[in-house]
């Protein structure tokens, strides 16, 4: 039989709040309720360590996206939709900025270029052709030139020779940004505690009794959920799916003929220069039904994919091996704005993040303070 000592119970009891997830947005959320409520208990779990499930298992992009990808946003659900999400992402990359500044967070501003491959003539010219009309959508948001045409010649690459920059976007380093985050979260008094799977929870009038795996229950007034991708597992109704991303790194290849952020198939696929090595992740929409899982490894399909991919596309003629694959997982659905809401009397959720937690996220801790000031605008 499992037994707690004294000191284990007191160390989980009076808490006022337990923020499920220690990934990026879980940590911030716990920060800014921390820093609203100072002489409030804020305390965090999760079963992973360092936030693995996502947030050290991105490809180190800011995550503003494409001009492809806008568009299928717009097609998938609305023109109003597309320019909410868009919206805030800009407005969560200028909140991390400001708080971290671009040093701290290995932020370098390369942007990001769309590519298309030699056969996509048609596609690119499609995207190419519509660069008027998003632009004006976005102009409130963020000025004139959100998307602009370029030339892709210059790379080296087997694509076709026009391209579109998104000159916000860049890359970043996850390692810095995490640590930047959770010494942020800790320094105002947010407790951590990994190694913690929550099970369920029961809710009365006095609070919420928060059970783990190992039989440990906390006790607290208050319970923000934080989980993305693996929402289902506690809450099967919400509408979040998981979606595993497989990202892989080559060996060193030398002096790289390009530097930079680059996405392509509307996004589906995106890579970026790593020092002297290539990144490359995605290609997730070869098999979305197989891809919907929360078990965090690597395919040899999708390895294979990436491989050909960059031999064939990004460095045409060049063979070369990965020295890293792992998978992150991330919460999904057809409409990708996120959910932030009560979704009951205490329990508050903050979940689907759509794959742009880096952007999304200073953006969902705010709006989770907002919704528990009862403020309106949601």
């Amino acid at each position: 039989m499992t037994t707690f000592s004294y000191w284990e119970q007191q160390c989980l009891d009076s808490v006022d709040w337990v923020v499920v997830g220690a990934g990026l947005v879980g940590l911030q959320s716990a920060r800014r309720i921390k820093e609203t409520y100072p002489h409030q208990r804020v305390l965090v779990v999760d079963v992973h360590a360092m936030g693995g499930a996502a947030s050290l298992r991105n490809a180190g992009f800011v995550c503003f996206g494409s001009a492809g990808e806008m568009l299928d946003e717009i097609d998938r659900t609305s023109e109003s939709e597309a320019v909410m999400l868009y919206d805030k992402r800009f407005q969560g990359i200028q909140r991390l900025m400001n708080r971290y500044g671009a040093e701290r967070l290995g932020f370098e501003a390369t942007g990001g270029m769309e590519v298309f491959v030699a056969g996509e003539a048609d596609e690119a010219e499609r995207v190419l052709g519509s660069l008027g009309y998003l632009n004006e959508l976005l102009k409130s948001i963020q000025g004139d030139g959100a998307f602009t045409a370029c030339g892709t010649s210059h790379l080296g690459m087997h694509i076709y020779g026009k391209g579109v920059m998104a000159p916000a976007e860049g890359g970043i380093q996850t390692h810095l940004l995490y640590r930047a985050v959770r010494m942020d979260a800790i320094a105002v008094g947010v407790e951590i505690y990994e190694g913690m799977r929550v099970i369920d929870w029961l809710e009365d009038a006095q609070g919420v009794q928060v059970r783990m795996e190992n039989g440990l229950v906390i006790r607290s007034e208050r319970l923000l959920v934080c989980t993305n991708g693996f929402t289902k597992s506690l809450l099967p109704g919400v509408p979040v799916a998981p979606a595993r991303g497989q990202v892989f790194v080559t060996e060193s290849l030398g002096a790289l003929p390009f530097k930079g952020i680059f996405h392509a198939d509307k996004g589906y696929i995106y890579f970026r220069s790593l020092g002297d090595r290539v990144l490359i992740g995605g290609a997730r929409n070869l098999d979305f039904q197989g891809e919907e899982t929360t078990e965090m490894e690597v395919t040899a399909a999708f390895e294979d994919h990436l491989k050909h991919y960059v031999e064939t596309v990004v460095m045409p003629g060049k063979i070369v091996n990965f020295e890293y694959g792992w998978s992150g997982i991330m919460g999904m659905d057809n409409n990708r704005n996120p959910i932030i809401g009560w979704h009951s009397d205490r329990v508050c959720l903050a979940v689907r993040m759509g794959g742009m937690g880096v952007a999304l996220s200073s953006w969902v801790a705010e709006e989770v303070v907002r919704v528990i000031r009862g403020d309106e605008g949601i």
